[in-house]
């Protein structure tokens, strides 16, 4: 019997172990990736890892490498611009109840350590997919150039403005959150600090140790959909609006250099009911796009691709596949679909500018127990892969 063929669009966190996890299940691989120079997929500043990430890392053989180039935020702290705490859950509480504590590290580095674990040449550069193919119990991938890239079972990886998507249900539901949100490295050091968010009346400010002296960062704020850029004023235009918020967040945007900040309007889409259509489904950003103030989204795909490799793994052919996915996204929707519900409303709580409301926001989370707040995260960690 021959291994199934299977094509994944899209070379990000979620395509690379996808496509991983899927070669060590003995399937033949092709991965496909729209930029051409191959630097594209490794753009970005920084993000956050959590417990359940790096179990599915773990199943991926991809924990050590992404431990060693990260760093462990001292427990998780929320406070009010002027540094009133709200809630504190100390690093001992979160590895002993929590399941861990969150760990950042550049973008980068994360694609490295996933990269590492393909061969040479694997992901096949300049191949835009404009459209997807299904007949006689094969799939395609539709290429701009004309061609199509064939196999048993197709993997959309390809993002929140995924053309796999767009071919499957349209892609005329991406929804705007009402904010953008400016993404940045600091070259200073905090030694100690935890994974912090901070609430304002319409801005948040979120802070997470690097690696190497620096500091990862980000803030959001109300803007009207396509005005927030980045550039020479960002920053200016970040100092006036968080500039007398308490330390060190000043102090970490002046150690910013404008070249290493990131701007993007945040966007979210309609839970889908389905995943996919016969052997085409979706993983990652693709099937549930979500705003990032649960810090989850990398998370949540990394989960997608060891859920998705475990039900392919079971597939004894073509035949097989269209059960396989639909036993995947049976798995994985409920778990996605509320990160994505809990991060639209976190968000929109976030951005809560009437002076009452914001008192009225920042005293439910100061009465917030210990215990429930425990709850709620060892919820959210735990992934079981098997």
């Amino acid at each position: 019997m021959r291994r199934l063929r299977a094509v994944v669009v899209g070379a990000g966190p979620a395509g690379l172990a996808t496509a991983a996890l899927l070669r060590r299940a003995g399937l033949e691989v092709l991965l496909l990736e729209r930029d051409p120079g191959g630097t594209a997929v490794a753009r970005g500043t920084a993000l956050t890892l959590w417990p359940n990430a790096f179990t599915a890392l773990a199943a991926i053989g991809a924990a050590q490498a992404v431990r060693a180039r990260s760093a462990p935020a001292a427990g998780l702290a929320m406070r009010t611009a002027r540094g009133t705490t709200l809630q504190y859950l100390s690093p001992a509480v979160m590895e002993a109840r929590c399941g861990g504590t969150g760990r950042a590290l550049l973008r980068a580095d994360l694609m490295a350590a996933l990269r590492s674990l393909h061969p040479p040449g694997a992901v096949r550069h300049g191949a835009h997919c404009v459209g997807v193919r299904q007949e006689r119990g094969t799939v395609a991938a539709v290429l701009a150039d004309g061609t199509a890239a064939e196999a048993d079972v197709l993997i959309g990886a390809d993002g929140i403005r995924s053309r796999v998507r767009g071919a499957l249900f349209g892609g005329d539901d991406l929804r705007y959150g009402g904010y953008a949100v400016a993404r940045g490295v600091a070259h200073r050091a905090e030694p100690g600090h935890p994974a912090l968010l901070t609430l304002g009346r319409g801005r948040q400010f979120g802070l997470f140790p690097l690696p190497d002296g620096r500091m990862y960062w980000f803030a959001a704020f109300a803007a009207p959909e396509g005005t927030a850029e980045a550039g020479p004023g960002c920053l200016a235009f970040l100092a006036e609006r968080f500039g007398r918020w308490h330390a060190p967040i000043p102090q970490v945007l002046a150690a910013t250099g404008a070249a290493d900040v990131t701007v993007t309007d945040i966007h979210d889409r309609r839970p889908l009911r389905h995943w996919g259509r016969g052997a085409v489904t979706l993983v990652g950003d693709a099937a549930h796009p979500s705003a990032p103030a649960m810090g989850q989204g990398t998370c949540q795909a990394l989960e997608d691709a060891v859920v998705l490799a475990r039900c392919l793994a079971g597939a004894d052919g073509p035949d097989d596949v269209p059960s396989a996915l639909g036993a995947y996204t049976a798995r994985r929707r409920r778990r996605a679909h509320g990160v994505t519900r809990q991060s639209r409303w976190t968000g929109r709580l976030g951005q809560w500018q009437a002076p009452v409301l914001c008192a009225v926001r920042d005293g439910l989370v100061r009465a917030t127990p210990t215990a429930a707040q425990v709850r709620a995260l060892r919820t959210m960690f735990a992934f079981d892969p098997t």
